[in-house]
This record gives C-alpha cells, structure tokens and sequence, in this order.
C-alpha cells in the first residue's frame, strides 16, 4: 500500500530516526512503513495521522481493497457501528437533523457540538455544563429520528478520528460522548473556528479538557 509517509515526515522535519521516536517504534519500522514493506497497525495508523495532524486518507493510498483500508473501515463512522454507545449515535442523529433544519450540507463542529448538549444525560452535557456553557438546546419528538449516515465535513471527520484514537489507545470497550467531547477538545486546540464556537458558548476549554484527561 502506498503512502505519503516519508513527504509528510520532511514537510515536518522530521528524520526517520526522529519519527521512530516519537512513535515508540524502531527506526527500521518507520523504514518499513515508508517503502510499504509492511502496513502498520490500525493503532499506529491513527498515530501518524494525528501526529502530523491530517487524516489516515492523507497518510494512506488505497490502491485496492486491503487489510488497512478493511481495517479503517470498521472505524468509520456508521450508526448500527457497534462501538458507538447509543447516545453517542443519538449525537449524530441529532447533529445531522440540526445541520438539516440550517439548511447545511454537511455536519459540522457547531452541530456535533450542539448534539452533545442535547441530552442533559450524557456525560459531554454534564462536563460541558459544568465548564460554563451557557446554552440551552431545544429537543423534540423527532429530534433523534434521522435515518441514513450523516454527511461530516472535514473538521467534523477529524473530531470523529481524534475519539476513535483515545479509544484504541486507551483499549476501551465502546465511544461515549465524552470520547466524541475529547476529539472536539483536541481540535480546538489547532482550530481557531472551532476554539471561536467554544468561547462563544462561555466554555473554559482549558478547565474541560483537563477533566477529560481524568476521565479518559
């Protein structure tokens, strides 16, 4: 399988020696990963990818069908995925009807962010409460009924990767809202629409993400 691994270590300076280090890994399995002598795991996958902060479709060249692509799309987003708790699936559905009723084609940070205020339940609406959000989501009937995948624009992909990463790491059993919370708390931290959409809703991201560290 082909990847962009040795273009983006140079776009970041990085030597192979010093790559390795930072993945915890040899310097012959950066080697290996680069000539493509071997794919590494899904794990280290999304290493790299939030690494050199892109997407695994920006590290990854998928030629054909193979045990990496496989792999990744397991952990693509997919309501019946049975990973995702059922109030995080309730987020999306709610984010995608949000983004529906605006009028936008795709799901963004200020929809998932809207969906994991929705249910005062869960545990992203109780820390973010908790951290001064100062808004209140109104929820109906029909609220949690859309049907199909939601359409996710980039930053909204890459908040979704970000979860399933700690989650992996982490050898948890299933993604909670608080991971979905998590990979929006991260992005924040590069992302100055997003940190925006934060400060906007009288959140202390700092305060937040320290209590999502605790509890992840």
């Amino acid at each position: 399988m082909k990847n962009r691994l040795k273009e983006l270590r140079k776009l970041h300076y990085k030597s192979q020696a010093s790559l390795a280090r930072d993945l915890g890994v040899s310097r012959q399995a950066v080697n290996g990963f680069e000539s493509g002598k071997f794919d590494p795991s899904l794990e280290m996958a999304f290493k790299l990818a939030s690494l050199f902060k892109v997407s695994i479709e920006d590290v990854f060249i998928y030629e054909a069908e193979n045990s990496m692509q496989t792999l990744v799309k397991r952990y693509k987003m997919y309501f019946g995925f049975e990973r995702f708790a059922q109030k995080t699936i309730n987020v999306f559905k709610f984010s995608a009807n949000q983004a529906t009723r605006e009028g936008a084609a795709q799901v963004g940070p200020e929809h998932l962010l809207a969906g994991l205020l929705a249910d005062p339940t869960s545990t992203s609406a109780r820390l973010l409460f908790s951290n001064g959000a100062n808004v209140e989501i109104a929820t109906d009937d029909h609220s949690y009924e859309y049907r199909g995948e939601p359409r996710l624009n980039q930053q909204s992909k890459k908040t979704v990767e970000l979860s399933l990463e700690v989650v992996q790491l982490k050898g948890e059993k299933s993604i909670g809202t608080e991971h979905l919370l998590w990979g929006l708390v991260q992005l924040a931290q590069t992302d100055n629409q997003i940190n925006t959409l934060m400060q906007r809703y009288e959140i202390d991201v700092e305060s937040l993400n320290h209590q999502l560290s605790e509890l992840i």
